[in-house]
């Protein structure tokens, strides 16, 4: 009786142990067996006051989980237990959306300015913030699929002008309109 109750215990202490929620590991154990089978392609297009930013990546589950061109990533704030998704994009300029959730899903994360400046995007060398009072981004996720994610996004942004924190200089406020942005395919790593 004794030995049952050891072995319960453990098994109770050792599975508390684990580093992923159970939703988490269901979904990676998902992935793992589409490996070299998702889609061919992963896309992110979207315009920046009217100028398109394309970004295509061909075999999007063989990028590297610590290195990708295109891809949405598990991450844990430092010193703290604290999970989110960041969605990253390189290419013409580079992108970055914090999802700040601890479990993904279909449905819609925004960002305003009262939450406190974000950086969003680079483009044409100048960094674009959520930062003025009308400033937002609006990221749809429409499908979340054997580990791939696809939707729309837009937003008003303010240009960086000076860095200097924490006594950064901006543009003018609301200046950079991000609109027609489309993510498809977009594998999530954990």
């Amino acid at each position: 009786m004794k030995q049952l109750l050891v072995a319960s215990l453990s098994i109770v202490l050792l599975s508390s142990c684990l580093k992923q929620s159970i939703a988490d590991a269901m979904l990676a154990n998902e992935r793992s067996g589409t490996q070299g089978s998702g889609p061919d392609v992963a896309t992110m297009s979207y315009a920046v006051n009217g100028t398109t930013v394309t970004v295509s990546v061909q075999d999007p589950d063989g990028q590297s989980p610590t290195a990708y061109q295109l891809g949405c990533s598990k991450m844990l704030y430092p010193g703290t237990t604290t999970t989110f998704y960041s969605l990253d994009c390189l290419g013409s300029g580079e992108m970055s959306f914090a999802f700040y959730t601890d479990s993904l899903a279909v449905g819609n994360y925004s960002y305003i300015a009262n939450y406190g400046d974000m950086y969003f995007a680079t483009y044409n060398g100048t960094a674009e913030y959520v930062h003025a009072p009308a400033d937002s981004l609006s990221f749809n996720i429409t499908s979340y699929t054997k580990g791939h994610i696809s939707g729309n996004f837009s937003g008003k942004l303010t240009p960086l002008a000076t860095a200097g924190y924490p006594t950064n200089t901006y543009g003018a406020p609301g200046s950079v309109l991000i609109t027609k942005g489309t993510f498809k395919d977009v594998p999530v790593f954990y």
